[in-house]
């Protein structure tokens, strides 16, 4: 118990700093410039390696950790607890907070409030983004096969609530981040109670969530990063944006197309 609560005190030490250093960067990652009739046009600032160097640290620390854990301890004899009984999926608040922050995006398009892209951009953008995530985040947990806290499965790293939560808001931070520091805070508090909720579950260790939670920031990074990219070489601004992506979860793989009109 006395470990738990350690583990969970570091997570959130830890994620109130990236509460604060990602409410900081908000206002930094971005451009503000004035449209014709002077209403303000938030447009991205060029995304550079920088960008990576918050995700690349928790995907390394989460790595690293669960390297040495595994190393420690011999997995491979456990006895699986298999009378656990998991409350229905509607049940489970992480299920809510973990797409908080992109249901924020939407419900703030309903209000009037614009970000930087348009809604019709803004689901291209997050279906890429949450598709990514999930590309990279299942095919991991069937290589790793990590042992989950409470011996239910060996599908422990990374966490994917985690990285859907933090990819949720890092999508939030992008389209909102530059016009409130607040959107930024609200939304990276929703996947940090995401992350917590996991741990304390004993879903998750502190590592998995911590994996997670850069893969996802980096999935929506590298998401507006292509995306401005191909905006930036579209020779006919009518024509359609599309991307084609790779659609993977428990037990299923396929491909989907995303696209906006």
């Amino acid at each position: 118990m006395k470990k738990s609560i350690k583990a969970l005190a570091s997570l959130g030490f830890g994620l109130v700093f990236l509460l604060t250093y990602t409410a900081t960067s908000a206002q930094t990652d971005t451009t503000v410039t004035a449209s014709k009739d002077k209403s303000p046009v938030f447009a991205p600032h060029k995304i550079t390696y920088k960008s990576y160097l918050l995700p690349a640290a928790l995907i390394g620390v989460g790595t690293t950790a669960t390297i040495i854990r595994v190393h420690q301890n011999d997995y491979k004899n456990v006895a699986l607890n298999t009378t656990k009984k998991e409350p229905s999926i509607f049940m489970q608040p992480e299920n809510y907070t973990a797409f908080a922050p992109a249901a924020a995006v939407f419900a703030l398009n309903l209000a009037g409030v614009h970000g930087k892209h348009t809604p019709a951009e803004q689901v291209l953008l997050y279906a890429v983004s949450a598709g990514l995530t999930s590309a990279i985040v299942y095919p991991l947990k069937g290589t790793t096969k990590v042992l989950r806290p409470d011996n239910t499965d060996f599908q422990s790293f990374p966490s994917s609530h985690a990285a859907i939560a933090f990819a949720s808001a890092e999508f939030l931070r992008r389209e909102y981040g530059d016009q409130s520091a607040w959107y930024t805070v609200a939304g990276y508090a929703a996947a940090t109670t995401t992350a917590i909720i996991r741990v304390a579950k004993d879903e998750h260790w502190v590592a998995d969530v911590c994996a997670g939670a850069g893969i996802g920031i980096a999935s929506t990074t590298t998401t507006y990063w292509i995306y401005n990219k191909i905006k930036a070489h579209s020779k006919n601004k009518k024509s359609s944006n599309a991307l084609l992506m790779p659609a993977v979860a428990p037990n299923f793989y396929g491909v989907y197309l995303a696209k906006s009109f």
